[in-house]
């Protein structure tokens, strides 16, 4: 038995990973895609949905520190442990189908003959408990293979399925100027075998050469005089400015207006990340000052608003983040001596008052009530359009895109200034511990209301922008789910990390709103992501080395940091040397 017990973990994880194929059936997702082509002719994003789950934990278990011959039998128990529950619930589906339809109205019989390969059920069980062995072993095959060659194939995988589910967003767009190539690309909603297999060689081609190529750029870099050096950075950040310029002409209308959604998120991101990243205050009301910053922009812009002023945008915008920082400490002031749990309920109140407020009869004659406030002027140009260099006329939300980028860019470069400021080390003492930072001369008055102010007034420009984009404002735009979401970026891109706002506000909002075909599923998965995430990697996708370093106490994780903008002197318990 002893021998055995290295198939523990195994044998724990499989069953988990049959539960998840369980509920993917149960809930509608396989049934929904049954016939949605991933590769067409052979295989459908019903059957890879079932596939998955086994491949990954073959992959996942086999990665333990171990000789190859017990992580390859690690691979094939938890493949089969997967196999095995799930061959038993759609044993007992067939076996009360009738009956468990009145509970479970997403399992049909064409569910059960997809899931039974048309089979008798006993042997369509026996024949999903041998697939998803076979997947777990061969995920834990391909674990054991010298990264040289394990690499190329995970990455020429995922470009094939990553292009695959992309098609209903790339192939109209392809269709425009590049009929021939999309036809030849794209067969029936999902890739044909010749595409998928030159997608495959370029993505694997693209994995294999990148770390050659990575170290031989080090080593150059290393060897250039100190004048070369300097200029890199400035290459590769005109490199950048010229491919955000671009990109609305290259992405079109639909992903251009992905990309303001995308912004306005970082935005938030960015001004939550000053106050729960920085500084340690979980605030669960920030959509407040998001509704700020759209309804006194409102006020000040429309014609038809309360005020009546009309302002231009530009003119508005200073006396709008004044506004909002006022807010900010406001919200801020009451909630001084408070900490953890009972500060995010009280700011959760405060993010419900700011709705109600707005929402309300009696402030009706100033914000509209349920009608909101109408005809706020587009933020540039006339009638929403302008001209650029080399682009030509910008309209719709490729017009947004344009300001909104510089004011992520704004706002990054604060948050980035005040992270490696005295502030900002004011800030990560007191978020490590309050009375500690005290007692070494922080102020926790006004740092925690600078961190107020300053997070508000990063967070109305979001709301400024998107009061122009959709040239109106309504109550109903800001509930607490906005506020959740923004939270949701920040610990998902890595908390106090700036660059990982940006890929946060990536990962939760582009990415959803390109896969439109899961609408009906969209919290479902989001949920899935968001759990997943807290349990694989918890510091985030672009950690901050003092955040990573406290969830990983006791490993090494020294230049392992990707999250790092600049050097980074704050460790844990540290506080700043001046106050």
């Amino acid at each position: 038995m002893a021998r055995m017990a290295f198939l523990r973990p195994a044998v724990s994880a499989g069953l988990v990973g049959g539960v998840v194929m369980l509920y993917l059936a149960a809930v509608g997702l396989v049934q929904s895609f049954l016939e949605r082509e991933v590769l067409t002719g052979y295989l459908t994003l019903g059957r890879l949905m079932l596939a998955v789950p086994p491949l990954i934990l073959g992959y996942w278990i086999a990665g333990r520190k171990d000789t190859a011959p017990r992580q390859v039998v690690s691979g094939l128990v938890a493949g089969a442990a997967a196999g095995a529950l799930f061959a038993a619930g759609f044993l007992v589906a067939s076996a009360l189908s009738p009956q468990i339809r009145d509970v479970l109205i997403r399992i049909t019989s064409q569910l059960l003959g997809f899931i039974g390969f048309g089979l008798d059920p006993v042997l369509g069980a026996a024949a999903n408990l041998v697939a998803a062995a076979g997947l777990g072993l061969l995920g834990a095959v391909g674990r054991t293979l010298p990264v040289r060659i394990r690499r190329p194939l995970v990455a020429g995988t995922g470009a094939v399925i990553l292009i695959s589910m992309a098609e209903p967003f790339l192939r109209p767009r392809l269709l425009e100027d590049l009929a021939d190539f999309s036809r030849w690309l794209y067969m029936d909603h999902g890739l044909s075998v010749p595409g998928a297999a030159v997608i495959f060689v370029i993505g694997a081609a693209i994995a294999a050469a990148w770390s050659p190529l990575r170290a031989t750029a080090r080593r150059r870099l290393a060897a250039a005089d100190p004048g070369a050096r300097r200029l890199v950075p400035w290459v590769a950040a005109l490199a950048l400015i010229a491919f955000l310029y671009t990109l609305p002409v290259i992405a079109g209308s639909f992903l251009s207006q992905v990309l303001v959604l995308v912004g306005l998120y970082v935005l938030l991101g960015l001004g939550l990340n000053i106050v729960v990243g920085f500084a340690g205050l979980l605030d669960l009301g920030y959509v407040a000052f998001y509704a700020v910053g759209a309804y006194f922009t409102g006020l000040l812009t429309s014609p038809v608003s309360s005020l009546g002023l009309g302002l231009s945008f530009w003119v508005a915008l200073p006396i709008v983040v004044l506004g909002a920082a006022m807010v900010g400490l406001f919200v801020g002031a009451p909630v001084l001596r408070l900490r953890g749990d009972y500060l995010a309920i009280v700011t959760l109140g405060f993010g419900e008052i700011a709705r109600v407020l707005f929402l309300s009869d009696a402030l009706r004659p100033w914000f509209g009530g349920v009608q909101g406030i109408i005809r706020i002027p587009e933020m540039i140009g006339a009638g929403g359009a302008y001209t650029l260099p080399l682009i030509g006329e910008v309209s719709g939300p490729a017009a947004t895109y344009y300001p909104l980028v510089g004011f992520c860019a704004v706002a990054a470069f604060v948050a980035w200034r005040l992270k490696h400021s005295r502030t900002g080390r004011a800030w990560n003492a007191m978020r490590e511990d309050e009375d500690v930072a005290q007692a070494t001369g922080v102020s926790i008055v006004n740092y925690k209301l600078l961190a107020f102010a300053m997070g508000a007034a990063v967070g109305c420009l979001g709301g400024a922008v998107y009061a122009t984009h959709l040239q109106s404002v309504f109550p109903g735009a800001f509930s607490i789910q906005v506020s959740i979401t923004a939270l949701a970026v920040v610990i998902v891109g890595g908390m106090g990390s700036i660059p990982g706002m940006i890929l946060g506000a990536l990962a939760l909002i582009g990415l959803p709103e390109l896969m439109r075909e899961f609408a009906e599923f969209r919290l479902l998965v989001y949920g899935a992501v968001l759990v997943l995430m807290m349990l694989v990697r918890p510091e985030g996708l672009f950690p901050d080395m003092a955040r990573r370093r406290e969830l990983h106490e006791g490993e090494d994780v020294e230049g392992e940091d990707a999250g790092t903008f600049g050097d980074e002197s704050v460790t844990r318990g540290a506080a700043p040397s001046q106050a």
